[in-house]
């Protein structure tokens, strides 16, 4: 990646320069978001078809939903979707999407993880780490950071929440899940110098990392008053 949650923190923190049209800075952070849901394919790869995280994340990762291609689409369906519904708001809604994928996402990871990005997938592919070998313990750590930055996102949003004073219900659990993620961040820190590596693998990457995912989603869609605000 880096960690979809530092996607999110980086979509928050520019949710209004874009647009300050109403539902484009939510897109933004669902945007932000979206792409590593490749990740369940690359956990089918590794867990159903027994290839190794490595090949499976090669075939999988950072390719359809990483490129332009998907960020256009998106745009396209929403436009469409808001002439359909008589709703303009719809389709800020999903050129916030399209941004937060192409701009606060896809861009962002061409920088990072040390990684090739699928930008316009399948036809091309921009790598500019094509000769960087990650130590394994520093694949680990990065990988554990991902609860550490869904930690900082929803503390982000707690921060945010109280100063323009919206979704006050719902932030006590907002701060239990910021807490969990926090509390997995450290402890995976700690096992990965522990597990073997198909171990912890299977355990934060293709379990608990997964099973984050629609939280954070969740969590999004109800602070959209707070992101919107």
């Amino acid at each position: 990646m880096p960690q979809p949650g530092l996607h999110a923190v980086l979509a928050l923190a520019m949710r209004k320069t874009f647009s300050k049209k109403r539902w484009f800075a939510f897109g933004l952070v669902l945007g932000a978001l979206l792409p590593d849901l490749d990740g369940y394919a690359q956990a089918y790869g590794f867990l159903v078809q027994g290839i190794s995280n490595e090949a499976a994340e090669a075939i999988y990762h950072r390719t359809l939903t990483h490129s332009l291609f998907f960020a256009a689409a998106i745009a396209l369906l929403f436009y469409l979707l808001s002439l359909w519904r008589g709703n303009a708001e719809i389709n800020y809604l999903g050129l916030g999407m399209a941004t937060g994928i192409a701009l606060i996402h896809s861009f962002v990871d061409i920088f990072a993880w040390f990684d090739g990005v699928g930008l316009l997938w399948p036809i091309w592919e921009i790598n500019l780490w094509s000769g960087v070998i990650v130590p394994e313990s520093v694949a680990r750590l990065l990988r554990s950071a991902n609860f550490l930055a869904f930690g900082w996102y929803f503390a982000y949003l707690l921060s945010l929440a109280g100063r323009v004073g919206m979704d006050r219900a719902y932030l006590p659990r907002l701060r239990l899940y910021m807490y969990l993620q926090l509390g997995l961040g450290v402890v995976f820190s700690v096992l990965a110098f522990v597990l073997p590596g198909g171990l912890y693998n299977t355990i934060d990457g293709a379990v608990l990392l997964l099973a984050a995912t629609p939280n954070v989603l969740w969590v999004s869609w109800r602070m959209r008053a707070t992101i919107e605000a």
